[in-house]
C-alpha cells in the first residue's frame, strides 16, 4: 500500500493540471484519517458485557474518478482500517477486538459547485469488505482467543469540502466525514468458544469516518 501512494503522488506531480472540475478530467487522490464504531461487535461475554469491535481506528485510502460531466465523477475507493476494539479509558483492559477493515469499493462524487475554488461535495461508493477479527477475553473466568476473516457487501456515503491550493496548480484539499457499513458472521470467532461467549450471527457493523482528503484533477 504504501509504494502504490507514492506511485500515484509521483504520476500525479507529472500530469499538468487545471483550476476547476469540467467533464474529461480525472482527479487522483489519498485521505486519512479515523474511525469509530457505531456498535459493538454484537459478541457477549456475559449477560450484560459486549465486545467492542473498533472503539477507535486509524483509516487510509487512495481514490481515482473520471468527470463524466462537470458535476459528477465515477471511479474506485481503496481503503486499509486498523480499529482498537478495547475500552478507550481502562488502562488494564483484558477484552479486547482488534479489527483490521480492507475496502475496495466502485465509487461516485457529487460536487455541488465544480466550477467554484471552495467545493462542496458528496462521496458514495459500494463493493467488498475484508474484516480480520481479533478476538481476545480473558475476564471473570474466561479465558479465550479467537481469529476470524469475513467478506462481505460494504458500502459508504459522506459530505466534505475542499479548496483549491494555488490557482492553477490543480492541487486541492479537504476535510471529509463518512458513514460506513458493512457485515460480519461472528460465529466465525464464537463456533468453539466457551458457552459463556455468544454471537449474534451475521451482524451489520457500521462506524463515522473523518478524514483530511489531498487529490489533483487534470
Amino acid at each position: 500500500m504504501h509504494k502504490l501512494i507514492l506511485c500515484v503522488m509521483m504520476f500525479m506531480l507529472a500530469v499538468p493540471s487545471f483550476a476547476q472540475l469540467t467533464q474529461g478530467q480525472h482527479m487522483a487522490g489519498g485521505r486519512l484519517g479515523l474511525g469509530f464504531q457505531l456498535e459493538n461487535s454484537g459478541i457477549s461475554y456475559t449477560s450484560d458485557d459486549r465486545v467492542n469491535w473498533g472503539s477507535l481506528g486509524a483509516e487510509y485510502g487512495l481514490f481515482y474518478y473520471y468527470s463524466v460531466t462537470d458535476h459528477i465523477g465515477l471511479g474506485a475507493d481503496l481503503a486499509y482500517g486498523d480499529f482498537d476494539g478495547g475500552e478507550l479509558f481502562e488502562s488494564s483492559e483484558d477484552v479486547d477486538n482488534k479489527t483490521k477493515l480492507f475496502n475496495a469499493m466502485l465509487s461516485a462524487r457529487l460536487t455541488a459547485n465544480p466550477s467554484s475554488s471552495f467545493r462542496w461535495y458528496l462521496p458514495v461508493g459500494i463493493g467488498l469488505t475484508r474484516a480480520q477479527q481479533n478476538m481476545h477475553i480473558h475476564k471473570n473466568a474466561i479465558h479465550f482467543d479467537q481469529k476470524a476473516t469475513d467478506t462481505s457487501l460494504g458500502w459508504f456515503i459522506g459530505a466534505g469540502f475542499e479548496f483549491d491550493l494555488g490557482h492553477h496548480s490543480g492541487w486541492a484539499l479537504g476535510l471529509e466525514t463518512r458513514y460506513n457499513s458493512f457485515r460480519y458472521d461472528t460465529s466465525k470467532l464464537t463456533a468453539h468458544a466457551p458457552a459463556a461467549i455468544q454471537g449474534d450471527g451475521n451482524r451489520r457493523l457500521s462506524y463515522m469516518s473523518f478524514q483530511v482528503q489531498i487529490n489533483k484533477h487534470f
